[in-house]
């Protein structure tokens, strides 16, 4: 009795975690419309925040820009 509720009971664990893996990933595409990107736009931005070991998110939200697209005070 012990053995088939631990075999029940696990089973309805991986069960659980499994459906809540079940989403599908999001795409950059999807991801360049929800910040209002275009998808190129998306990628320079994603490849910029990779150079500054930061997510995406991070990136985007604390308004990081390329060295080129401002001019530098000195």
């Amino acid at each position: 009795m012990k053995k088939s509720f631990l075999v029940f009971g696990s089973l309805f664990f991986f069960a659980l975690v499994l459906t809540g893996c079940g989403s599908a990933p999001t795409t950059d595409a999807e991801l360049a419309q929800k910040y209002g990107l275009t998808l190129e736009e998306f990628q320079e931005q994603k490849e910029a925040a990779a150079r500054m070991n930061m997510s995406i998110e991070t990136h985007l939200k604390n308004g990081h820009v390329d060295s080129m697209d401002m001019p530098m005070d000195h």
